[in-house]
């Protein structure tokens, strides 16, 4: 992760220069990448890293001079103008923020640099900027050994305590309803049956076909169709 110092997000603007395509920012990264282990970067280094031919480096390269973002003589080596690394530098600092997200998440290993690399090019300034601090704040929270913070990570590490439909539930398990994702009437007609947010819920058993599902709430039992209970998120009361 980048120093806090290199960390000021007002540095460096992003959409001043219009960046045409996920592939050029690789581009720029890989640069960055490179002058960052003190090598000069080459058409050939970059074809070979990004797994392309000689000829689609060049041609991304005049693309990226056009933009102001390299300097680049013809059988000379590339190199990054003052806007080209600033761009660079955030992407570079996208990535690594966002694998260490995925990290504090239980995503480890080569999958949170693969996430990583795919979402580094999605993020806006304001997605940005509220999914670091997020990520800060958890891992503060950890740090600190809040109880919010441990309770999280517990969830995070058994999947089905996580808020899940209540068509994955197993018979007889108590759950606690956490959101309604249908609207209109069908949200209309949860709600009437008592599926608020906050219910305590017990689910005891299918019909033959698994459908209806049979639960008991506010002393009752009711039938959900397959469709209505995928509607309703719960977790499951330890």
């Amino acid at each position: 992760m980048l120093p806090v110092c290199l960390m000021n997000k007002t540095s460096w603007p992003r959409g001043a220069v219009g960046m045409s395509s996920k592939r050029s920012e690789d581009y720029l990264e890989e640069m960055f990448l490179e002058e960052m282990e003190g090598r000069l970067p080459s058409v050939t280094g970059l074809a070979r890293a990004l797994e392309v031919t000689k000829g689609t480096v060049v041609s991304v390269l005049k693309k990226l001079c056009a933009e102001g973002l390299l300097e680049h003589e013809r059988y000379g080596n590339p190199s990054l103008t003052e806007e080209g690394r600033k761009r660079a530098l955030s992407i570079y600092r996208r990535h690594q923020e966002l694998a260490h997200f995925f990290r504090l998440l239980g995503v480890h290993g080569e999958r949170a640099q693969q996430v990583a690399c795919e979402m580094e090019h999605l993020l806006d300034d304001q997605v940005e900027m509220r999914l670091f601090a997020l990520s800060d704040y958890i891992c503060e929270g950890l740090r600190r050994g809040e109880p919010w913070a441990m309770e999280l990570k517990r969830r995070l590490e058994s999947p089905m305590e996580l808020p899940h439909p209540m068509c994955l539930g197993g018979d007889g398990r108590r759950c606690r309803v956490v959101r309604i994702t249908a609207e209109g009437a069908l949200r209309k007609r949860l709600l009437e049956m008592g599926m608020v947010p906050g219910m305590e819920v017990e689910l005891k058993g299918r019909s033959w076909g698994d459908d209806p599902l049979e639960v008991e709430v506010l002393g009752r039992r009711v039938g959900l169709r397959s469709d209505e209970a995928r509607c309703i998120w719960v977790v499951p009361i330890r």
